[in-house]
This record gives C-alpha cells, sequence and structure tokens, in this order.
C-alpha cells in the first residue's frame, strides 16, 4: 500500500512539472546589452585591463 501510494504520488508531481513546462517561456531578450549608463555595461572608451583580457581569452574556448 505505502510502494502503490508512493508511487502515485511521484506520478501526480511528474505530471504537474510536464504541466508547467509547457507554459514556462522565457522570453527572448530585445537587446543582449544592458541599458546605457548600467553598471555592467562595458565602456568603449577605455582598455580592457590585464585580468580583463586573461577572462576575455578563457571565453573564446566556450
Amino acid at each position: 500500500m505505502r510502494d502503490s501510494l508512493s508511487r502515485l504520488l511521484r506520478m501526480c508531481a511528474n505530471a504537474l512539472i510536464a504541466y508547467g513546462q509547457m507554459y514556462f517561456v522565457i522570453p527572448s531578450p530585445d537587446n543582449a546589452e544592458p541599458d546605457r549608463g548600467h553598471y555592467e555595461r562595458m565602456p568603449c572608451d577605455r582598455p580592457l585591463t590585464d585580468t580583463e583580457k586573461a577572462l576575455a581569452r578563457q571565453l573564446e574556448d566556450l
């Protein structure tokens, strides 16, 4: 009895997960860059530091 109840609950949980995944949509961003003045935006007028250059080289391999 206990095994059948746990199996039933597992099936219900899996069904709810599948139902939720059908209606969960991640919207695609219109612009990949942050807005002007945002603290994460890369300044174009300043060259990269040595650390930033090393990180950029590591990310190129991905």
